[in-house]
């Protein structure tokens, strides 16, 4: 199973698609094996889906950018499925895409959680379902960067050169000229992963056959970001708060100006990029998991963390408990809990008799055990059983 970046990237090192990333490049990563990707959303995972959320607002039917309305599958207001008209539609081109299927399915929410620990940046993952050939939407350019992973079947990409360097907004239905020759076609096969950065124009279309792919958007922060956390920060400034001044002199209009300036100045001095970049990883919160608790799992089990961001870790010293600030709450966690959430950080997954085994040097069993059953209860942690 894909369980981290470093799977999704093999054998590209993170190291080099840190680079490209920063230089905004685009990548294809060919697949040695075509089944790699399948555990993630499996055709059962699929029926699963669609049978229990197939009518939830996050899932939709599109078709060349425009949205299937819900009453043309659907009845008594949206509440009941219309099978005939569902399967109907398949065979048109349409495709299912499911926001933040991540919410749904443990095994993409945990590699969405993976990469944005790894990359520090908020993550969602969408999936797209196609049964015929069509594409959800027209040429467009998404707002975020993009790591697109085929599980199912084959899908044509097409590129063309970048029109508007790091947008905020979506394209308009002017702004890509997709008669132009594209500036490069990728076939993705089944466990081909493609980087796409934020503002290519692309389109991605099934030939033949059916189609499956995960789109993992890495939203970062921008200027802008930082912008409105300074904003925040003068909405505590009562100079700031005040009625900008009219019906008044000229000179008392610029004093007032000035007076403004002065002090927005003195803000973007005080303000750091790398504290608000800190604060925003320890009060990011675990990806939603539910609390475990009761009999302790097996020791071929695999734990997996649910932490979406690595968070700074005292020195377990003198067997004294230390406190961590994880979700925004400071929390006090024993030596074990400690050395278990570090372990976890370097090794995620693994498998509970290779942390026992890591572990042994510092802490006895009792105390890995306790250890465990803190994190597991506080939903830091998940386990699955062995395959």
């Amino acid at each position: 199973m894909l369980a981290t970046l470093a799977d999704l990237l093999a054998p590209v090192s993170l190291s080099e698609f840190r680079e490209g990333y920063r230089a905004s490049t685009r990548l294809h990563i060919s697949a040695s094996d075509p089944t790699r990707a399948e555990s993630l959303l499996s055709w059962q995972d699929i029926d699963t889906l669609l049978s229990g959320h197939g009518l939830d607002e996050n899932v939709a039917i599109w078709r060349e950018s425009v949205l299937v309305p819900r009453h043309f599958y659907t009845s008594d207001g949206g509440k009941r499925l219309k099978v005939s008209a569902f399967h109907d539609l398949l065979a048109q081109g349409v495709s299912i895409i499911v926001d933040g299927v991540h919410r749904s399915i443990p095994q993409i929410r945990q590699l969405a959680a993976a990469v944005e620990r790894e990359m520090g940046i908020p993550t969602q993952a969408n999936a797209y379902i196609s049964f015929s050939k069509g594409s959800a939407f027209k040429p467009h350019w998404d707002i975020f960067d993009i790591l697109a992973v085929q599980v199912h079947g084959r899908k044509r990409w097409r590129f063309w050169k970048a029109v508007v360097p790091h947008p905020v907004e979506y394209a308009d239905s002017g702004s890509i000229d997709a008669s132009a020759v594209p500036d490069q076609e990728i076939d993705l096969a089944p466990g081909d992963v493609l980087f796409i950065p934020r503002g290519d124009p692309h389109v991605a279309a099934l030939s033949a056959g059916c189609s499956v792919h995960l789109t993992i958007g890495l939203l970062s922060e921008t200027g802008i970001d930082f912008l409105k956390h300074i904003h925040k920060q003068a909405a505590r400034d009562p100079l700031l708060r005040v009625n900008l001044p009219r019906h008044v002199s000229e000179e008392e209009e610029s004093a007032h100006e000035a007076a403004l300036k002065r002090r927005l100045h003195q803000l973007i001095d005080a303000a750091s990029m790398s504290q608000f970049l800190r604060e925003g990883d320890l009060s990011r919160s675990p990806a939603a998991q539910t609390a475990v608790s009761g009999a302790m799992p097996q020791k071929d089990d695999v734990l997996r963390l649910t932490l979406r961001r690595r968070v700074p870790l005292p020195e377990a010293l003198d067997g004294k408990s230390q406190y961590v600030t994880i979700a925004g709450e400071v929390r006090r966690l024993s030596p074990a809990s400690i050395n278990v959430l570090r372990w976890l950080f370097d090794h995620d997954p693994t498998t509970l008799r290779a942390l026992y085994a890591g572990l042994a040097p510092h802490h006895g069993p009792d105390a890995i055990e306790a250890a465990l059953r803190e994190l597991l209860r506080s939903g830091f942690a998940v386990v699955s059983p062995a395959d």
